[in-house]
C-alpha cells in the first residue's frame, strides 16, 4: 500500500539521503544533482518552505514530494522522488493521484523536469500533464528545463 505521509523533522536524514540515491541517474546525466539537493552539506533546500511529505510503501519511508502553493488554487509539484529500487512499477502514479486528491482546490499543477529525461516526459504526458516551454536556468550551460502544466 502506498501512503502520502507528513513529513517530520525526525525524517529529515533518510529523507534526504533518499533523494540523494534516486538523482544519482540525474548527476550521472547532467554532471551534478538537481539545484534541490545541497549535497556539500547533504541537505535538502525548500524542504522547509513547501508541503513536504514522505512516501511510504507498507510503512517503509522509500521517497518524498515537496508542494508549492501560490494560496490561489495554482500548485507547484517542487520536487518528487522514489527510491530507484521501487521505480517502473506504478508508484508515482499512485503517487501523483494522492497528491491531487489531498489538494482538491486545485486549479493547476505546475511541474518542471530536465531536458534529457525521457522516461519523466513520458511519465508526466501520460498524468494529464502538457509541455508549456523551456527554461535555461545558466546562461553559462546547455542544461535546460522542460515546464509543464496540468489544468484540473
Amino acid at each position: 500500500m502506498i501512503e502520502l505521509i507528513g513529513f517530520e523533522e525526525s525524517d529529515r536524514n533518510e529523507f534526504t539521503e533518499l533523494a540523494i540515491q534516486s538523482f544519482v541517474e540525474d548527476k550521472e546525466l547532467y554532471g551534478d544533482y538537481p539545484p534541490l539537493i545541497d549535497i556539500e552539506h547533504r541537505s535538502l533546500r525548500f524542504i522547509d518552505q513547501g508541503n513536504t511529505f514522505k512516501i511510504l510503501k507498507d510503512g517503509k519511508m522509500i521517497g518524498g514530494t515537496i508542494i508549492f502553493s501560490d494560496n490561489k488554487g495554482h500548485y507547484t509539484l517542487g520536487a518528487i522522488f522514489i527510491h530507484p529500487s521501487y521505480q517502473n512499477q506504478g508508484i508515482g502514479e499512485q503517487v501523483l493521484h494522492l497528491v491531487e486528491d489531498r489538494y482538491p482546490d486545485a486549479k493547476s499543477w505546475y511541474l518542471d523536469t530536465p531536458y534529457l529525461s525521457y522516461r519523466n516526459h513520458h511519465f508526466y504526458e501520460k498524468m494529464g500533464y502538457r509541455k508549456t516551454g523551456e527554461e535555461i536556468p545558466n546562461k553559462d550551460s546547455d542544461f535546460k528545463l522542460f515546464l509543464y502544466e496540468k489544468v484540473m
